[in-house]
């Protein structure tokens, strides 16, 4: 029993102990079902995530592939460890080929290298490849790895060869407009040169003409011809101007200059033409304007010539008024007339190039249409501007505005008239306007009237102007309704009437003022206190004081070189109207030697620049060459050529001055006013400068 208890108790134990192990079995199997199931689950979601990180990268790639650009990376040893389908296309293999490799294209032109704000680097260079040489523009940036150190380096580069070629060809065409630009300069520098020539024989040949006694049918046409080579002469110059603007090579000079001069010396230069079409012509500057200013005021003339010139060409009554005025820093310029107006649809139009005022085939002024351009375009390059206002039917005021700078110096005294009352009688308005104004900018008490029936009862001034446009019976009527009422009269006339003072002086008139009328001679009229203060009128007439002046002077022996008979017989005429002798040669080399000749005692030369065999250029540098110490002998350039190059050339040559064909009397005077002939022991007749002659 013992045996079998044992027995059945062992295996009773050994059950139990079956069924224990096999329970923890059948927990383990289970455990491991659900780890298996876990990790089923894990291997499913990382299949999942590679699935998608292949499509991300595919979708990548593809991104990449599709932008165009070639992008190649390399790490340290210039292995490609990546390279896009587009630079595989570039070098001819697949891109996954490249990976591994140190392939790179065969590079036949590079660029310098830039440094980006970025930091990466970039340049550009032509590539040989498999479809032909192409251009790619490279920007080169490192790759940083977790720890920031730069374990590779990208490049992606763009093809550029399509913008290289439009640049070589935008290139190409500036070259060739550049070159067509230059030619145009020649050619128009060479037109007008040969131009001017003839016309400089036409002008002049007039003026000498005008100069004898002609019947009055022979002034009349020579007159005409005169007046036809000035227009001809003003058409050259606009054109040349336009052309200089065109190719950028109008330059300006800044430099003092006086304002006033320049107003009234416009206004006198347009009024023989206005008055000839009975129009009058003032001018007015506001007392706080500055006297003398910072400026070119070669093109500040211009640009008022032609405004002016525009207004008198287009007004048929009343007439046209210059005025300056300061506002703030800027100087305004106001040029007004009364004549027809201008359509606003016109109004922007006329500053065009070759536009007219009138459009149609009947227009009855002449004009090549460029003036109001060139006018803008001098004006912009001032810094200023040129506006219109204007209304059909009721005239135009063109108002340049530019920047003033008030030149160094002492200010001129201003004048005044405090405590004067002056009377002004016209029947112009615009006279009237500018006068009275212009009395009371210096402190007069000025009053106007039309006519003597206008003239204010009881009342009494220092002095009254009256203007000869009355008519003798109104000038006579106003002396009588001024008699014992006006301490001094004075006679205002045009030019063309001077003739008419004289016998109004046996009548009481005191003084005279010639329209337009000057500051200056306004001034001093006004501040007269006796008859005998105006000069007689005699004495003023153009030419004749000034030309008597300098016959009385020392005359010069002046050498004339100049090929062209027709020009050297004018060049010899007017020197010899100004009292000096000419002595003519006809080439460079001629003029050299008599220049450096003791016997020929030359004191001055008047040197033409285009002369065959040897030109002025040359013949003056033999001359400055051929010359001994302590003596400079004076050259004038004579040029039908109007370009800066020409001027800044004979500078550069040696001569001392510069004058344009056709050749100007009163210019060619005044050069030769600033020499004047002294005697050494050495030569006889030298030459002394009077003025800096270089200008």
């Amino acid at each position: 029993m013992d045996a079998f208890a044992l027995v059945a108790g062992g295996a009773a134990a050994l059950g139990v102990a079956c069924v224990a192990a096999l329970l923890h079995l059948l927990h383990g199997r289970r455990a491991l079902l659900r780890k298996s199931a876990a990790l089923e689950d894990i291997v499913e979601t990382l299949t999942d995530r590679v699935f998608e990180l292949a499509e991300s990268e595919e979708r990548h790639r593809g991104l990449i592939d599709a932008q165009g650009d070639l992008i190649v990376r390399r790490d340290g040893a210039g292995l490609i460890t990546f390279a896009n389908r587009a630079f595989g296309e570039l070098v001819g293999l697949p891109a996954a080929d490249l990976v591994g490799r140190s392939h790179a294209p065969l590079v036949l032109d590079r660029s310098e290298e830039r440094r980006e704000p970025d930091g990466s680097r970039s340049t550009d260079e032509l590539i040989a490849t498999p479809s032909g040489r192409r251009w790619i523009a490279w920007r080169h940036h490192p790759v940083l790895d977790g720890e920031g150190r730069a374990d590779e380096m990208q490049s992606v580069g763009r093809d550029i060869t399509d913008r290289k070629a439009a640049e070589a060809a935008l290139a190409s065409s500036r070259a060739r407009a550049e070159s067509a630009n230059e030619a145009k300069s020649r050619f128009l520098a060479t037109v007008s040169h040969e131009i001017r020539t003839p016309l400089n024989g036409i002008m002049g040949m007039a003026d000498l003409l005008l100069d004898t006694r002609l019947s009055p049918d022979q002034r009349t046409y020579a007159e005409a011809v005169k007046s036809s080579g000035e227009a001809l002469l003003a058409l050259i110059d606009e054109i040349l101007d336009f052309s200089k603007i065109e190719a950028g090579r109008l330059d300006l000079d800044t430099a003092p200059f006086d304002l006033l001069p320049i107003i009234e010396g416009a206004a006198e230069l347009l009024g023989p033409r206005a008055q000839a079409k009975g129009l009058d012509v003032a001018t007015s500057v506001a007392p706080d304007v500055p006297g003398r200013l910072m400026g070119d005021a070669t093109r500040l003339r211009q640009v008022l010539l032609n405004l002016a010139g525009n207004a008198v060409k287009f007004t048929e009554t009343g007439g046209v008024t210059i005025a300056a005025a300061r506002d703030g820093d800027h100087l305004v310029l106001n040029v007004t007339d009364t004549g027809p107006g201008i359509a606003p649809a016109d109004v922007e139009r006329i500053f065009g190039e070759f536009e007219q005022g009138e459009t149609t085939f009947a227009r009855r002024h002449a004009g090549t249409g460029l003036g109001l351009a060139i006018s803008r375009r001098i004006v912009a390059l001032m810094g200023g501007t040129l506006q219109v206002t204007t209304a059909p039917g009721a005239g135009a005021t063109f108002t340049v505005r530019l920047p003033m700078t008030i030149a160094a110096g002492p200010a001129e005294p201003d004048e005044r008239l405090t405590g004067l009352s002056v009377l002004v009688v016209s029947p112009s308005p615009i006279e009237r306007e500018a006068l009275t104004r212009r009395l009371a900018a210096r402190g007069a008490g000025a009053a106007a009237c039309t006519g003597p029936g206008d003239i204010p009862a009881e009342a009494g001034w220092d002095t009254a102007i009256i203007d000869h446009r009355l008519g003798a019976d109104g000038v006579a009527d106003a002396l009588a309704a001024l008699a014992g009422r006006a301490r001094r009269t004075v006679l205002l006339v045009r030019p063309a009437e001077r003739s008419a003072i004289a016998g109004w002086r046996e009548r009481g008139i005191g003084g005279w003022l010639v329209s337009p009328v000057r500051e200056a001679s306004l001034v001093m009229q006004m501040r007269a206190k006796g008859e005998g203060a105006s000069e007689d009128p005699a004495e003023e007439s153009a030419g004749s004081g000034r030309e008597a002046k300098r016959a009385a002077g020392p005359a010069l022996t002046v050498l004339i070189a100049e090929d062209n008979a027709i020009n050297a017989l004018l060049c010899r005429k007017l020197v010899e109207k100004l009292g000096h002798r000419p002595v003519w040669v006809t080439d460079g080399r001629a003029a050299a030697a008599t220049a450096l000749d003791p016997e020929a005692r030359i004191d001055l030369v008047l040197m033409d620049m285009q002369m065959p065999d040897c030109d002025g250029l040359s013949a003056a540098k033999m001359i400055r060459a051929g010359e001994g110490e302590g003596r400079r002998l004076p050259i004038i350039a004579l040029t039908a050529n109007a370009f800066p190059e020409d001027r800044a050339a004979a500078i550069a040559a040696g001569m001392d001055s510069f004058l344009t064909k056709p050749l100007d009397r009163d210019r060619l005077a005044e050069a030769l006013d600033r020499y004047v002939a002294v005697t050494t022991p050495d030569r006889g007749p030298a030459v002394r400068r009077k003025a800096k002659a270089r200008r």
